[in-house]
C-alpha cells in the first residue's frame, strides 16, 4: 500500500474522564479563536503560495511551515475536542510538533508540485469534499427543516459521548472510526494547501495510526531551530491583519450599497423599490412606525432632497388611496377597525400583522385633517412628500373606506449623487484590504520562518587559496 505523504497520529488516552467532553467547547473557546485568526492566514498566505507556484514552480518554505503548522494545531484541537474525544490532555497554542500528545501530524518530503496544479487542485478535490460533506454534515432542506439532522460524524461523537458518561469506556470502534474520517479531511485540507502534489485516496483508513508505516522509518519531518526570534511580531502583525479586514469589509460594503442606489437613480434623483403586492380582506393596509431622523441632512445644498413618492395602483377602475400621516394619528383613526400592518416581506411576499377590531368600512379616508401628504386616483395615485423628522404610518386604502384593498405599491427616496462617497468607501476598504493582507502575510511568513528549519549551510566559494611557499627564518 502506498503511503501518503501526510502521516496522521492518534493515540486514544488509557483512562478518558466521564464528563469533561461535556465542557470542552467552554474549555476550547481561546483555541476557537486563535484557530480563526490563523485559518484566516491560512487563506491570504496559501493564495500567495499558489501563484509563486504558478509563476515560479517553488512552493515559499515559510508559507508551507506555517500552514502545515496551523493543520497540526488544528487536529490537536479536534483530537481533543469535538472531532474524536480522543484525549482529556490540553491542546498546547504552537504551531510546532509536540512529541509527546497524543494526536500529531507529520509531512513526509515530496516533489513540488507542478505548475499546473493551482488551476485545478480545488476542481480535482470536489468529489473528495462531497464524500466528506455527507461523512460530517447535516442537510438542511431549505424550507426549515433537516432532513438529515445529524452527520455520521456528529452521531459517532454522540454515541461515544455518552458511552463515556455512562459505562466510562470510549469504543474502540469509533475511535478508530473517527479519526479515519478527520485522517481524510486532513488529507484533502493539505492536497488544497498544496502542501504535497499527491492526490488523495478514496480511503478511510481508520485506527490511531497510518496504515504501512514501515519498519524503522518514520515520517519525515522539519525540526525547529533552537534559537528563534521573539514570535510577538508575527503574532501582532497577524492579529492586525485580521482586525483589518473588518472595516475593510464594512467600509466596501457601504460603497457598494451606495454605488448601486446611484446606479438606480433617476433623472430625478429618485431610487424606486420593487413592486409590492398588498391584499386585505380589512378597510386598510399599514406600514408603521416609520422614523425619519436627520432629513435635512439630505437637503443641505441641494433642492428637493430627501423627497419620498409613493406609487400605488389597482387593477380596474377602481379609486385608490394612498397617504402618509403622523403615527398617533393614524392610530386613533384606525382604532377598533380591523387592519393589516405590513411587518416583511418573504420570498417576494407579504408579511402582515392584524391589528384586533371590527371588520369594517373607515370613513372616506381623503376627507381626514392629518395627513401629511396624500393622493387618490383611478387605478393609480402617486404620493410625493419632502421629508421631515418624525415617526410615520403609510395608509393604503380604497378611495371610498370600502373593505377589501388590493394594490401594487412601489416605494421611491430621492438621495443626492451618491457616486463620489460610495468610490470613495470602496477605495478606502481596498487600502484597508491591501494593509490587512500586507499584515497577515507577514504575520504568516514570520510564524512560519520560526517552524521552519534552518538553511542549509553554505559551502566555500571561489577558488582554492594557494598555498605559499615556505620562508626561511634567520641564516
Amino acid at each position: 500500500m502506498n503511503r501518503y505523504p501526510l502521516r496522521v497520529e492518534a493515540h486514544r488516552d488509557e483512562k478518558l474522564s466521564r464528563w469533561l467532553w461535556l465542557v470542552k467547547w467552554l474549555l476550547l473557546v481561546p483555541h476557537y479563536l486563535a484557530l480563526l485568526v490563523l485559518w484566516t492566514g491560512v487563506v491570504v498566505v496559501t493564495v500567495v503560495a499558489y501563484l509563486a507556484v504558478l509563476f515560479t514552480g517553488r512552493y515559499p518554505a515559510s508559507i508551507r511551515a506555517y500552514n502545515l503548522g496551523v493543520l497540526r494545531w488544528t487536529w490537536r484541537v479536534g483530537y481533543y475536542g469535538y472531532q474524536a474525544l480522543g484525549t482529556d490532555r490540553y491542546p498546547p497554542f504552537t504551531l510546532a510538533d509536540v512529541p509527546d500528545y497524543p494526536a500529531r501530524l507529520h509531512l513526509g518530503a515530496d516533489a513540488p508540485p507542478p505548475r499546473w496544479l493551482p488551476l485545478v487542485a480545488w476542481l480535482f478535490a470536489i468529489p473528495h469534499l462531497i464524500i466528506l460533506g455527507a461523512l460530517t454534515a447535516a442537510y438542511d432542506g431549505g424550507d426549515g427543516r433537516l432532513v438529515v439532522p445529524i452527520s455520521v460524524m456528529g452521531a459517532a461523537l454522540l454515541v461515544a459521548g455518552f458511552a463515556l458518561l455512562f459505562t466510562g469506556r470510549y469504543p474502540g470502534g469509533l475511535h478508530d472510526l473517527l479519526a479515519g474520517i478527520a485522517r481524510w479531511n486532513l488529507r484533502v485540507a493539505a492536497y488544497l494547501m498544496l502542501l504535497t502534489p499527491r492526490y488523495p485516496p478514496f480511503r478511510l483508513d481508520q485506527g490511531g495510526a497510518d496504515p504501512d508505516p514501515g519498519p524503522g522509518d518514520p515520517p519525515a519531518t522539519v525540526a525547529p531551530t533552537a534559537a528563534r526570534a521573539s514570535a510577538a511580531g508575527p503574532v501582532t502583525a497577524l492579529v492586525a491583519g485580521v482586525l483589518l479586514l473588518a472595516p475593510a469589509a464594512g467600509l466596501g460594503t457601504g460603497g457598494a450599497v451606495l454605488l448601486a442606489l446611484e446606479a438606480g437613480r433617476d433623472s430625478t434623483g429618485y431610487v424606486t423599490s420593487p413592486a409590492v403586492q398588498l391584499t386585505t380582506s380589512t378597510a386598510a393596509v399599514t406600514a408603521e412606525h416609520l422614523a425619519v431622523v436627520d432629513a435635512d441632512l439630505w437637503a443641505r445644498n441641494l433642492a428637493d432632497v430627501g423627497g419620498v413618492r409613493i406609487v400605488a395602483s389597482t387593477r380596474g377602475d377602481r379609486a385608490v388611496f394612498v397617504g402618509i400621516a403622523e403615527q398617533r394619528a393614524v392610530d386613533e383613526w384606525l382604532a377598533g377597525t380591523a387592519h393589516d400592518e405590513l411587518v416583511g416581506l418573504t420570498a417576494g411576499t407579504s408579511d402582515y400583522q392584524r391589528a384586533a377590531g371590527g371588520l369594517r368600512a373607515v370613513g372616506d379616508p381623503a376627507d381626514q385633517p392629518f395627513w401629511l401628504a396624500s393622493a387618490t386616483g383611478t387605478s393609480e395615485a402617486t404620493l410625493q412628500w419632502d421629508a421631515l423628522d418624525g415617526e410615520y404610518a403609510v395608509v393604503v386604502a380604497n378611495a371610498d373606506g370600502s373593505p377589501g384593498v388590493s394594490a401594487t405599491v412601489r416605494g421611491a427616496i430621492q438621495v443626492p449623487d451618491l457616486s463620489a462617497l460610495g468610490g470613495g468607501l470602496l477605495a478606502a476598504s481596498i487600502v484597508f484590504a491591501l494593509v490587512a493582507l500586507g499584515f497577515i502575510l507577514l504575520g504568516g511568513v514570520g510564524l512560519g520562518r520560526r517552524h521552519s528549519g534552518p538553511p542549509p549551510g553554505a559551502g566555500p566559494t571561489g577558488s582554492a587559496p594557494t598555498p605559499l611557499p615556505p620562508v626561511a627564518v634567520g641564516s
